[in-house]
């Protein structure tokens, strides 16, 4: 065997290995794997939460893969559902060039899309069982409306008023309550499911509010679109003086300390987040400035919380009970 061939036989097991490559590249892309980080915040607090040492760490490892393949299921729906307006986005959205999506480049065919979609969300199921019943069961709720009615052709209620809104506070809400139950094997309680979900609602708002100008051209009648940008940051109050007397629930109810601390911080940046937002919504352009002028650094800073709540979670599975004071365990009323 000569040079030639042995040079021809060394490119030609390179080949598999590059089109392998290649081909995890752009479903990593169509899975949107960028935003994991920041998309697991609501999971990685509600386990962060409640993770002891009694927890299972089975029931983590395929809790944690459960909500990843639904992240897969979710955001290559949602590609697939706006390839035709997303053509028309000459920036960049939060953490991707959205005319460059892979459906859009040509990387990724619809059928392509279809097929791991399907595959995507057997697989959050199948994951979601091996953690639970409970787990599967609230998995698939965040399929149906995280996925399915959010971002479907057929439903999009991401392009509705009140329906987008609705859709992610919701949403947020349960995959808060997956990270409790994977944790706990138990729901969290009501009051902590309804603050989460109003305290989700006002962080999402200001987001649909800077998609205001992309939304309006490509058509979509989103809330921002329909009621304006500063009637929706003046809603956001309302939601927030609804959260206040949930939050006093929690503050002076038989919650842990850890729970408590987090409800406060909740309050008040949200009320310092909205505050901001709304002051700075004036003509001739309406801009939210964390959002429009630094969309990868708030990104940065939920995916960075989120896999602070993830890491003491995970610690307090496999430390054995070496967190020797674990906030989230000390009850604490005021009297």
């Amino acid at each position: 065997m000569g040079e030639g061939d042995e040079a021809f036989s060394t490119a030609e097991l390179g080949l598999p290995r590059r089109r392998w490559k290649k081909s995890m590249g752009k479903y990593l892309k169509l899975a949107r794997i960028t935003a994991w980080p920041a998309s697991l915040f609501s999971f990685a607090v509600g386990f962060g939460a409640a993770a002891t040492r009694w927890t299972h760490w089975e029931d983590s490892l395929f809790g944690l893969l459960a909500v990843l393949s639904f992240f897969c299921f979710a955001f290559a729906l949602n590609f697939y559902s706006d390839r035709d307006v997303d053509r028309y986005h000459d920036g960049w959205q939060k953490d991707i060039k959205l005319s460059q999506q892979p459906l859009l480049t040509g990387e990724v065919t619809a059928r392509e899309c279809r097929a791991f979609c399907l595959f995507a969300f057997l697989l959050a199921i199948a994951f979601g069982w091996l953690a639970g019943a409970l787990v599967a069961l609230l998995v698939f709720a965040a399929c149906l409306i995280g996925g399915i009615l959010y971002s479907h052709p057929f439903v999009r209620l991401k392009g509705k008023p009140i329906g987008d809104i609705v859709c992610m506070s919701c949403l947020s809400a349960i995959l808060f309550s997956t990270g409790y139950a994977v944790a706990r094997e138990a729901m969290p309680s009501w009051p902590m499911f309804l603050f989460f979900s109003l305290f989700s609602a006002i962080v999402y708002i200001p987001t649909v509010v800077s998609d205001y100008e992309y939304d309006s051209q490509a058509g979509l009648r989103t809330s921002a679109v329909i009621f304006g940008q500063r009637n929706l940051m003046k809603a956001i109050w309302v939601i927030y003086v609804c959260a206040l007397p949930v939050a006093w629930l929690l503050i002076s109810g038989p919650y842990p300390l850890g729970s408590k601390i987090f409800v406060i911080i909740a309050c008040a940046t949200s009320a310092f987040y909205v505050a901001i937002g709304w002051r700075s919504l004036k003509p001739p352009r309406l801009i939210v400035p964390m959002l429009s002028r630094r969309p990868r650094q708030t990104i940065v800073s939920f995916g960075t919380i989120a896999l602070l709540f993830l890491g003491w979670g995970l610690f307090n599975v496999f430390g054995h009970g070496h967190a020797s004071w674990n906030p989230f365990l000390i009850l604490w009323n005021i009297s």
